[in-house]
């Protein structure tokens, strides 16, 4: 399918290669509505552009729910974008190592400030997206399947059945319960961390492993 056509004003406003990129990537679908492959396949792509050493397999399965999870307010081209803006020097990180969420967080955060002066000078009105229709029931069958065939591992559970499970009063969460959901995902943390200083975990993000961890005890009748 074609692009559609700039407007002449657009094209005079967007002077740089970049800004032009930048204005194909927010036209492009958001990251809220990607399949995981479509994701998977452009965090590879970053992962070149970033210079950086690859993670262990399951490392970057994580990366791909992290940002699944994280960044559906952008849209699946402006991930690569921003990777293309780091490896053209036209925002700089700190260096890492090895691919990791912590580096995507920073080239996010960097690109975000570019695309707003880019949206500024376009003022495009936004898309009026219908809103999509989620088909509660086949969510809290597919969760049901995924944990009775996969090797349970409760990072990649859709912490959205959580809530569909919670309106239902499906689930009994006592407060000591509670407690003892937040120690397991802090303790899976800490380990992960070389040193205890080294975790950035946001409310957000410790909110919905919670809620990953309270289905695994549920699909393990433990809850």
């Amino acid at each position: 399918m074609p692009k559609e056509k700039l407007p002449e004003e657009i094209v005079y406003k967007l002077t740089d290669k970049y800004e032009l990129k930048i204005y194909d990537a927010i036209q492009s679908m958001g990251i809220n509505r990607c399949s995981r492959i479509e994701v998977k396949e452009v965090l590879k792509s970053c992962l070149q552009l970033s210079g950086t050493q690859p993670p262990a397999i399951s490392d970057f399965e994580f990366i791909v729910q992290f940002v699944i999870d994280n960044f559906g307010i952008f849209k699946l081209q402006e991930l690569r974008t921003a990777f293309e803006l780091l490896a053209a020097d036209k925002i700089s990180v700190d260096k890492h190592i090895i691919f990791n969420p912590k580096l995507i967080g920073e080239v996010m955060s960097a690109y975000k400030k570019i695309a707003v002066q880019v949206r500024n000078k376009i003022q495009i009105e936004p898309k009026k997206e219908l809103p999509m229709q989620i088909d509660e029931e086949q969510v809290i069958r597919e969760e049901t399947e995924y944990w009775k065939t996969s090797k349970k591992d409760w990072r990649f559970l859709n912490y959205q059945c959580f809530d569909y499970l919670w309106k239902r009063k499906m689930l009994k969460i006592t407060p000591e319960k509670a407690e003892f959901i937040k120690s397991r995902v802090k303790a899976y943390h800490l380990a992960q961390a070389k040193k205890p200083e080294d975790i950035m975990v946001d409310d957000d993000t410790m909110r919905q492993q919670c809620k990953k961890y309270s289905l695994k005890l549920y699909f393990d009748n433990e809850l």
